[in-house]
């Protein structure tokens, strides 16, 4: 069941990047690695290994007035035995897509949630947004943890060395604290 799911899930991203990319260029290296690394994701889980880094979004909370009321949504991550939560405006969720899609070329397959030009403080909307983003930093730690040009797969002999202070090196997203003096996140 779980190898149907990851071969429809390729199939989807090779799809999409066919699409991307204008359908003229070869991807049959890229389909190959991602089916490979997936399907190595894919057996750790089944094996019962405990998955090295666990990111959620549980929540969203409703911040600022007037013209400055906005949404941020809390993200919680676990490395190993260490776990941190920030809050995170969906700009910042944007901007880190952006930044990690120019540097690691098999991100850019990742379904991101599209912005909203109108209706994005509708609760139902924040709350789906909830949702999207969640599986999104999931699919990302996903593809990351797997990918050969990736700073966090593990090294030769399988193993994670992961810690907190790789995962915000990663990207500053996951700092704490480094948003807090802008108007787009409390860190």
């Amino acid at each position: 069941r779980i190898n149907a799911y990851i071969e429809e899930e390729v199939q989807r991203r090779l799809r999409k990047m066919n699409f991307l990319n204008g359908g003229g260029v070869d991807l049959s290296v890229s389909c190959d690695s991602l089916r490979h690394l997936m399907s190595r994701t894919a057996r750790m889980l089944c094996a019962g290994a405990k998955e090295p880094v666990r990111v959620s979004v549980p929540r969203y909370v409703l911040r600022g007035q007037g013209k400055d009321e906005h949404f941020e949504f809390e993200v919680k991550v676990s490395v190993m035995d260490d776990s941190w939560t920030v809050f995170r405006r969906y700009s910042r969720f944007r901007e880190m897509h952006r930044s990690l899609k120019s540097k690691y070329p098999e991100l850019a397959a990742l379904e991101f949630p599209p912005k909203k030009l109108f209706g994005n403080r509708d609760e139902r909307m924040v709350s789906e947004r909830r949702s999207h983003l969640e599986r999104y930093l999931r699919n990302l730690f996903r593809v990351m943890l797997s990918c050969s040009g990736s700073p966090l797969k593990p090294d030769e002999d399988g193993v994670f060395r992961l810690s907190k202070f790789n995962i915000c090196e990663f990207s500053p997203f996951f700092k704490k604290g480094v948003f807090e003096s802008s108007s787009h996140g409390t860190g």
